[in-house]
């Protein structure tokens, strides 16, 4: 479960039909490939139908950085991406992925029978991004290292309604999208499994006091 998914209010089938309105290809990408590198000339939108990528920005001194992650249901590319003119942006899978590419005016403009179907997937699409920008915004404005674990934390238990966690990236690169010290960000996890707040056993974590 993954509530900022667009499966939760657009269905496999309803997408499907809309890949074939508008002309979209569906693709399949392993482990570690490069899956969109993010240019002004980019014209479509990616949505995971499988797996899991994330987004890489890479500063102008060469260092890199997670600024997003995708699951089954989220959307990158064109609109969704951000539109730096200093950072180059790519979008890399962490497992193997199947992908639909949409073009974006297509998309956007709505398909020649204006159908029902068709805006309800452009309204799950805006919608959703939004939410989980503002939730990354949320988190990165934590000043703490203790209160970005634990705002991110919490809207992990609020996408997948659970307090018995599967951490969706590594915990490296968990740190790289909170933007902390993985050195530092394990030993404040330490003290919070010492706490009593959490139990954690290598990407599994359960919320006991948070």
């Amino acid at each position: 479960m993954n509530r900022y998914s667009i499966f939760n209010t657009v269905s496999e089938e309803d997408l499907s039909q809309l890949s074939g309105c508008i002309n979209a290809e569906t693709k399949l990408f392993g482990k570690n490939e490069i899956i969109l590198r993010h240019t002004d000339k980019t014209e479509s939108i990616g949505i995971i139908r499988k797996g899991l990528a994330c987004l890489i920005s890479i500063s102008e001194d060469g260092g890199s950085s997670i600024i997003d992650y995708y699951e089954r249901g989220t959307v990158f590319g064109k609109g969704f991406t951000p539109d730096s003119p200093v950072n180059l942006h790519y979008v890399l899978s962490k497992e193997d992925c199947e992908i639909s590419f949409l073009p974006y005016d297509r998309l956007m403009n709505c398909c020649s029978k204006n159908c029902e179907m068709h805006r309800a997937v452009i309204n799950s699409i805006i919608f959703n991004s939004f939410r989980r920008c503002q939730m990354h915004i949320d988190i990165l404005s934590s000043r703490s290292i203790r209160g970005k674990l634990t705002t991110y934390f919490r809207y992990l238990k609020d996408q997948k309604g659970t307090d018995d966690l599967e951490l969706p990236v590594s915990l490296s690169d968990m740190a790289d999208y909170l933007s902390v010290d993985r050195s530092a960000m394990m030993r404040e996890m330490k003290r919070m499994k010492e706490e009593g707040a959490i139990c954690a056993k290598g990407s599994r974590i359960k919320l006991l006091r948070l």
